[in-house]
């Protein structure tokens, strides 16, 4: 059995060597980071919900994992979010039939990579997922219970925390309200169902190699129209 205290005083400890104007996320992170030996992580609630939003990304790696796995649908953070369990994977070219496509866009961008999408669960319900990343050589420091035990405190750091609930245009919740008001607009262009919407989102970003955000802002700005044929660049034909 593990010190939880000792771990919990290891991660304040980094979280005290963070720049203190960061949001509370991007502190968690970046301490849960260094506490678990990786080179970066991202924190993304709600993972295979409407409202799914990625709090933070310690760097463009992890940023990138988490738009593949939103655009495709699939990988190991959306699998931990829905079984709450943590996984540990090692992309490297070979097929993976679990998430063939993602493992393919990840190896193509990435090359060899190690992967563990730890479920964040301060209760019952899965909060999120702290998606992270390392060389595939490497071995994260902490052990599964200690690194899932590291996730639930940060679950429970981000609930009491009111930046982590607020629903105002700023930050990541604004790129995810632009995402909600595209696929608003996608409904009304084409009169399907909301989840048909946001799929055809998804499946446009990744026609075009781009992020679902990317795409919606192209929707709000008027610049996509599914209504009509369009080209590479988002416009109408």
């Amino acid at each position: 059995m593990f010190d939880k205290a000792s771990l919990l005083t290891t991660l304040a400890r980094e979280m005290a060597r963070q720049e203190p104007g960061l949001p509370l996320a991007s502190r968690l992170c970046s301490s849960a980071v260094t506490v678990l030996g990786v080179d970066g992580a991202s924190i993304t609630l709600a993972y295979t919900a409407a409202d799914r939003v990625t709090l933070c990304s310690t760097d463009e790696t992890a940023a990138r994992l988490e738009d593949w796995q939103e655009v495709l649908g699939q990988g190991p953070g959306p699998q931990a979010y829905e079984s709450g369990l943590q996984l540990r994977v090692g992309i490297d070219g070979g097929d993976d039939v679990r998430w063939p496509e993602f493992a393919y866009a990840v190896h193509r961008g990435l090359g060899a990579i190690q992967l563990a999408a730890i479920p964040i669960r301060p209760d019952q319900e899965v909060l999120g997922v702290l998606t992270c990343h390392l060389p595939r050589e490497r071995l994260i420091t902490l052990a599964e219970p200690e690194a899932q035990f590291l996730a639930d405190a940060v679950g429970v750091a981000l609930l009491r925390d009111p930046q982590a609930a607020e629903t105002d245009m700023e930050g990541p919740w604004a790129t995810r309200a632009q995402i909600h008001q595209a696929t608003g607009m996608v409904v009304a262009q084409l009169r399907l169902g909301l989840d048909d919407a946001l799929a055809l989102l998804r499946a446009h970003a990744f026609a075009h190699d781009t992020t679902v955000a990317e795409i919606a802002a192209q929707v709000v700005q008027r610049t996509l129209d599914f209504r009509y044929d369009d080209t590479a660049n988002g416009k109408e034909s």
